[in-house]
């Protein structure tokens, strides 16, 4: 069962959406969307883990400074099926909004924007981050210090669960959209320590390791169960976050067969039934580059030589990075997320710009740069034929 549970362990931040963010259905559709999209370059066999909050968190700050083609990659980029930019922009804020109300004790969300010192963004966006909750700051990030003092936000965050999220300074100064989220919750009935016990952990392969499993009698609960896969949606205490786990119910499956159930992760369809369930403990962490996945998604928005032109020029996105990490055992669960958004203008002007301004007499030359040889050269002493209109 270990690969048929592939999808449910590697899509659980996914599923502490707020209760309150999912009167909006659209949110949690475009959120088990990107969530699958994300899961999609996992190797057979591999685990895996993503979170698609964090993702959309850190694009909602670009979203701000973002042109009209550039908005619509971006919903499109976070799983909205038909990005409008005005409805989608709105039920993203609105869902993120939801995530910075929520209680600290279970969960704290923070974004910060970290631009080149030489390059500020515009003064209006920078009064839009205030605005939304997001802070800013001026930093080199070429510079050790400066990626020593991102790790570090990013360290506070998570608590300690992801230490770094860069690691290295960047070949470039360069823009960083950065979202870190902690979630630690207990579950509202907890599992019975004493029920725990070893079990086989069945793999596609045909393989089988021993893993802990923990045990709920049967009791009325959130159930959903159709053609191969079955689900269950376990609350936390206080039912304002819960946790989706969907697997087969035949054979072990690889992640590719999970399809038709990939969108239960949104929490839709399930509906209270009796039932027992039996889940193993399991600590799984994910790190990658998720820009190969998105790419496409963004391609036509940073076609546009105004995509992001409050950050004053036409960008590049350089990474997608994200870390993630989740701890599951009878008392309830311990996760964390960060994503940075590495970017950089792509005409990065000097850092210390020289103003010429040819008003006085100049020397000039034609020169053939393959041969080295200078077909014409002048001196100018007088006002140039030909400069009046």
């Amino acid at each position: 069962m270990r690969s048929a549970m592939i999808l449910a362990l590697s899509t659980l931040l996914a599923a502490f959406v707020p209760l309150e963010a999912r009167a909006d259905t659209s949110v949690a559709q475009s959120q088990a969307t990107l969530a699958w999209k994300l899961l999609q370059p996992t190797k057979p066999g591999q685990d895996a883990l993503v979170s698609p909050a964090s993702l959309a968190s850190a694009f909602a700050a670009l979203d701000l400074a973002a042109d009209a083609r550039m908005k619509n990659a971006i919903f499109k980029t976070l799983g909205f099926q038909e990005p409008t930019p005005g409805d989608a922009e709105k039920q993203l804020f609105a869902a993120r909004k939801t995530l910075a109300d929520a209680d600290p004790a279970v969960f704290v969300s923070a974004d910060r924007l970290v631009f080149p010192p030489q390059t500020p963004p515009s003064a209006g966006f920078l009064a839009d981050l205030d605005r939304h909750g997001v802070s800013h700051v001026a930093a080199d990030t070429s510079k050790p210090e400066a990626i020593r003092a991102i790790d570090g936000w990013v360290n506070e965050i998570t608590k300690g669960k992801i230490p770094q999220i860069l690691g290295a300074p960047t070949p470039h100064p360069s823009f960083v959209s950065l979202n870190a989220l902690y979630f630690k919750g207990k579950w509202d009935k907890p599992f019975d320590l004493k029920a725990t016990a070893e079990a086989a952990f069945h793999t596609v392969d045909g393989a089988a390791a021993p893993v802990m499993l923990m045990h709920l009698p049967i009791s009325r609960r959130q159930y959903r169960a159709e053609g191969e896969f079955v689900g269950v949606d376990l609350p936390f205490a206080g039912e304002r976050y819960s946790l989706t786990v969907v697997t087969s119910t035949d054979k072990p499956r690889a992640l590719a067969e999970f399809g038709a159930a990939a969108s239960w992760l949104s929490g839709d369809g399930f509906a209270s039934r009796d039932g027992d369930l039996a889940l193993p403990r399991f600590s799984v962490q994910g790190k990658a580059d998720l820009l190969p996945t998105l790419r496409p998604d963004l391609a036509d928005g940073l076609k546009s030589p105004t995509a992001l032109a409050a950050l004053g020029s036409q960008m590049s996105i350089d990474a997608i990075l994200q870390i993630a990490k989740i701890d599951v055992d009878e008392q309830g669960a311990e996760a964390a997320a960060a994503t940075a958004i590495v970017m950089r203008a792509l005409a990065m002007p000097p850092r210390n710009p020289l103003h010429v301004v040819v008003d006085k007499p100049y020397l000039f030359a034609l020169r053939d740069n393959q041969s080295g040889l200078i077909l014409i050269a002048g001196y100018v002493a007088k006002a140039p034929k030909g400069a009046k209109s």
